[in-house]
């Protein structure tokens, strides 16, 4: 057997280092390397076969079932791709793996916000979204309940049983009263675990503590229109909130990519519109519009978690709908700016808190505004181009949900996607359309008081889409026929 003898060839060479190994050290270098060698290698190399199971799927053949999940966060049982994916068991949210995490996220944020407040936040908005509680197997949820005070009982089985209170004495600071926006995808994969969360909740509620100490609870107890403390039907205790049945996202980036607002308040209007759903022990969801507003009007924070380096802020509108939705929404019913924080466990076992416009300008200085990277995309050609220009709409609905953007960057952005003469020819050729809409975007940016731009660089940007414009109309159907 190979496998067999590469491992005794490498662990035969042992002594060879220098030192004579522990007889423990050397039975576990043969237990990685032996499942390294059985294992994981021979699921990488059957990964080959994601091609034939995709033709197999788009004839209406048999494709395997296989686990869902995440590579890159230690789930090699997921490989080989390319199966017909089922999702985890929502009874096992979140695992236990993913406590450690997200009690890390948890109290590494409340550490931030007490050195920059110099007190705990009473009230935190946290966003919870359905792919990374797969690819997790629940950290923003486990975040969620350590903020709370609470520690899920799990069986022998794994799979947990409801949540039990952790001792004031031992969690050694207040319980954080915490309203979470949860996604559509959320809502319809993960009800059980909704349900579990708003149980938490009421659980918190009820208890006999100091105020002082318990948010929850000095809250509900100063809301609450009748009914006992921690009653369920009670609408105070509404913390867990999504859309509509059937719908999806936060509605701020439609309202965006329209052009359908005229302030920021209309934004906020949109996050509540769409987000006051609220869902019950159960996870039954309900309309409870007022109970959203009496929220927001109390969120000194919010908190969004990120699992994976695979993706960003600028990926797609849904981080800045969802995470910029909230702050924005806070922002106009509160009437002041909440703090905004990103939870960073790309690598889970050195989870690091960033606030939100510092993680937005580490990702725009290693991506958006990298060369290499804008230079990448030109191998997409039309594809690339579009790409691009999405890439300054997103831009513009961080901007116009935060205050992140700074006047430099958006100079920066023009510089790279605008004004670069070789950028500009580039798009020209490919996909003058995108151009078209990076000019109408960083255009919209000054008119609606989010880039003050000097007055010369105002008139580049209308010069460059008058020449646009002008080669579109002289070649309306695309860059071949202005070729």
């Amino acid at each position: 057997d190979v496998s067999e003898e590469t491992i005794e060839s490498l662990v035969g060479e042992l002594p060879l280092l220098g030192s004579s190994p522990d007889p423990d050290a050397v039975t576990n270098v043969e237990n990685v390397l032996a499942y390294i060698a059985d294992d994981l290698v021979p699921r990488i190399e059957a990964a080959r076969t994601e091609l034939t199971n995709t033709v197999a799927a788009l004839e209406g053949s048999y494709v395997p079932p296989g686990k869902s999940g995440a590579p890159t966060r230690g789930g090699a049982d997921i490989l080989p791709t390319g199966r017909n994916f089922f999702t985890l068991d929502p009874r096992q949210v979140p695992s236990k793996a993913a406590w450690d995490v997200g009690t890390a996220i948890a109290e590494g944020v409340l550490d931030r916000h007490l050195e920059a407040e110099g007190d705990y936040p009473e009230e935190i908005g946290v966003v919870a979204w359905g792919t990374p509680t797969v690819r997790t197997r629940g950290e923003t949820i486990a975040q969620i309940l350590a903020l709370l005070g609470v520690e899920p009982s799990w069986t022998d089985a794994g799979r947990v049983d409801g949540v039990e209170p952790i001792p004031l004495t031992e969690l050694g600071r207040p319980r954080i009263d915490v309203t979470t926006r949860i996604s559509g995808l959320f809502r319809d994969a993960f009800p059980s675990v909704a349900g579990l969360l708003q149980e938490a909740v009421e659980t918190v509620a009820g208890l006999d503590e100091p105020t002082a100490q318990n948010y929850v609870r000095k809250h509900h107890l100063a809301e609450q229109d009748g009914g006992a403390p921690g009653a369920a039907s009670d609408d105070s205790l509404h913390r867990v909130f999504t859309t509509r049945p059937g719908g999806y996202g936060s509605g701020t980036n439609k309202a965006i990519t329209t052009g359908e607002w005229s302030d920021e308040s209309d934004l906020a209007d949109v996050f509540v519109t769409w987000g006051g759903y609220a869902v019950d022990g159960s996870g039954t969801v309900h309309e409870a519009q007022d109970a959203l507003e009496t929220r927001l009007e109390g969120i000194e924070a919010t908190v969004k978690l990120e699992d994976t380096a695979e993706q960003d802020e600028f990926d797609s509108s849904d981080w800045y709908a969802f995470h910029g939705g909230f702050k924005r929404a806070v922002a106009d019913r509160r009437g002041t700016e909440p703090a905004s924080y990103v939870g960073d466990a790309s690598d889970p076992d050195r989870p690091e808190i960033y606030t939100n416009a510092e993680k937005l300008r580490q990702t725009m200085r290693s991506r958006v505004l990298n060369p290499d990277w804008i230079d990448s995309m030109e191998a997409h050609d039309y594809k690339g181009a579009g790409d691009l220009a999405n890439t300054v709409e997103i831009t513009l609905g961080w901007a116009a949900t935060t205050d992140a953007i700074s006047d430099t960057l958006w100079e920066q952005v023009a510089d790279a996607y605008a004004f670069d003469e070789d950028r500009q020819e580039w798009f020209m050729a490919e996909n003058p359309w995108a151009l078209e809409h990076v000019t109408e975007t960083l255009l919209e940016a000054v008119d609606r008081g989010l880039w003050e731009a000097d007055r010369k660089t105002v008139d580049q940007l209308k010069d460059l889409q008058l020449e646009v414009d002008g080669t579109l109309e002289a070649a309306p159907d695309g860059p071949e026929v202005a070729r």
